[in-house]
């Protein structure tokens, strides 16, 4: 009787793709509020030119002040109680949550007195001007903050394209007959190392039309396959209205310039492409809509596995950590394996892993490789396959 075909599985955040030019959360954060920005008439901010000047103009320019001053206002609070300096997830975690209060959707009683603080300190970029939200400027302004940052992080990542240090990804397609990647990351630097070596793999997408894919939830489960998920969507992830329905796509090319069957061009109901952002806010889409699928997928797929490789995750995202947790748990010999060269206080010192450490190594459920994807071959991961 032959042996079982070999499974694998990674779980990887954005430190994995530093070596290919992608930026840190810091300097994500340091562009949004230092870089000069620039509306356009489709509601989307680009970088301003440096021919045009050094200072954001326009709606870009109240929206950055309006975060700078978010900033200034939870500084204190973040530095005391995660000991870290304030970042692009916390400014729009707050954003969110400010513009979910004053709109009704989600009313939270318990921002009342910092809601009211941050109001009055913005009130010169809001109080007279029109506000697209229901007539509420306050809110139209938080909502275009938002927006700022999801452009920020946008053109930070997008000019990653080539992919350093992600061999073994290719190598350990290759080699094994089923391959879950699940993947935090919004850049698309494992999909272009996978087709740089020729690998096929399915992300839920569909057969290639003018330039793009239509989301349908195919990942082939049952057949071996190399699957990428990736759990907070991508930058070139868009929502998109065709003729008799609205459903997400995958572009390969500008979302402004292809056409459905009908030869119609494609018309982009949110002019942002799909992904999270946000400090516990993100955590809302997890169970509903294109996200709710992907994440329902993770489960499934995780569940078939007893090693997960993890590398580049800070282990900061609490809704993540839950379910990596519960699977764990799930069963005695489910085991995460972390790549990870420097000290191991680095892991050890963050909160989801702090009071479990001890009592996961003794179990056998943690190991460390002292190793970075980037240096890792094939023969590195290999013993962590499942058979």
């Amino acid at each position: 009787m032959s042996a079982p075909a070999p499974r694998a599985a990674f779980f990887f955040g954005s430190g994995i793709s530093r070596l290919s030019g992608a930026p840190f959360v810091d300097d994500i954060t340091a562009a949004l509020l230092n870089a000069a920005w620039m509306p356009d008439t489709a509601e989307r901010f680009h970088p301003l030119p440096a021919a045009d000047g050094a200072t954001s103009v326009g709606v870009a320019l109240r929206a950055q002040e309006f975060l700078r001053a978010v900033k200034r206002h939870i500084d204190p609070l973040v530095a005391e109680r995660e000991n870290r300096a304030v970042h692009y997830e916390d400014l729009y975690a707050v954003a969110l949550q400010i513009f979910q209060d004053e709109t009704r959707e989600i009313p939270n009683p318990l921002i009342a007195e910092g809601l009211g603080a941050i109001k009055k300190a913005t009130a010169a970029l809001h109080d007279g001007q029109d506000g697209h939200v229901a007539g509420n400027a306050f809110a139209s302004l938080a909502d275009r903050a938002i927006d700022l940052i999801q452009w920020a992080v946008y053109y930070g990542l997008a000019a990653a394209k080539r992919p350093k240090g992600m061999d073994v990804i290719s190598d350990v397609a290759s080699a094994v007959a089923n391959l879950d990647i699940f993947s935090l990351n919004h850049d698309r630097l494992i999909e272009a190392q996978l087709a740089a070596k020729g690998v096929a793999f399915t992300d839920g997408f569909g057969e290639q039309r003018d330039g793009y894919r239509i989301f349908n939830s195919a990942w082939r489960r049952d057949v071996p396959a190399v699957r990428l998920l990736k759990l907070h969507g991508s930058v070139n992830w868009y929502l998109c209205r065709f003729k008799d329905w609205d459903q997400f796509a995958a572009f390969d090319r500008d979302a402004w310039h292809c056409k459905d069957a009908d030869g119609s061009w494609l018309d982009p109901l949110d002019v942002k492409p799909m992904f999270l952002s946000g400090t516990t806010v993100k955590e809302q889409a997890y169970g509903v809509g294109l996200f709710g699928d992907i994440f329902t997928e993770f489960r499934d797929l995780l569940s078939r596995h007893r090693t997960l490789v993890c590398c580049g995750y800070g282990w900061g995202d609490k809704g993540i950590n839950i379910r990596l947790n519960q699977w764990l748990r799930n069963a005695p010999e489910n085991k995460i394996v972390i790549l990870h060269h420097g000290p191991l206080e680095e892991i050890t010192r963050r909160r989801f892993w702090g009071f479990r450490w001890a009592d996961y190594i003794a179990a056998g459920k943690v190991q460390v490789v002292p190793k970075w994807l980037s240096e890792c071959r094939l023969e590195d991961v290999e013993p962590f396959f499942d058979r």
